[in-house]
C-alpha cells in the first residue's frame, strides 16, 4: 500500500513538473518573440539614427561652406571697398591714350562679373 500512494505521489508530482516544464517552455517561446520584436525595434531606430547622424553631418558641413563663403564674401566687398576709397581722379597728360566708353564698359563688365 506505501508502495502505490509513493507511486501515485510518484506520478502526480511528475505530471505537475511536466505541466510547469510545458508552461515554462510556453512562456520562454513567447519571451523569446517579444525579444525578436525588440531586436527588430532596435535594429530600426538605430537606422533612424544612424540616418539623421549622418544627414547633420552633411547640414553641418554645408553650413560651415556657407560660413566660409560669407566671410570671403565680405572681405572681398571690403578690399573693393578700400580700393574705390583710394581712388583719386587726376588730370589726363597729352601723352595718355583713352578707350572708348564701350571699350570701357566691357572692360568693367568683364572685371566685375561674378566669380
Amino acid at each position: 500500500m506505501i508502495l502505490r500512494l509513493v507511486g501515485i505521489g510518484s506520478v502526480c508530482a511528475l505530471v505537475f513538473v511536466s505541466s510547469a516544464l510545458l508552461v515554462a517552455r510556453s512562456e520562454l517561446d513567447a519571451e523569446r518573440l517579444r525579444h525578436a520584436v525588440t531586436k527588430q525595434e532596435r535594429d530600426g531606430w538605430k537606422a533612424a539614427a544612424e540616418a539623421y547622424l549622418e544627414n547633420a553631418g552633411a547640414q553641418a558641413e554645408n553650413a560651415r561652406q556657407c560660413l566660409e563663403r560669407e566671410e570671403k564674401s565680405v572681405r572681398d566687398a571690403a578690399e573693393r571697398a578700400a580700393i574705390i576709397k583710394q581712388a583719386r581722379p587726376r588730370a589726363r597728360t597729352a601723352e595718355e591714350k583713352v578707350v572708348d566708353d564701350e571699350t570701357r564698359r566691357r572692360a568693367v563688365e568683364r572685371l566685375n562679373r561674378p566669380l
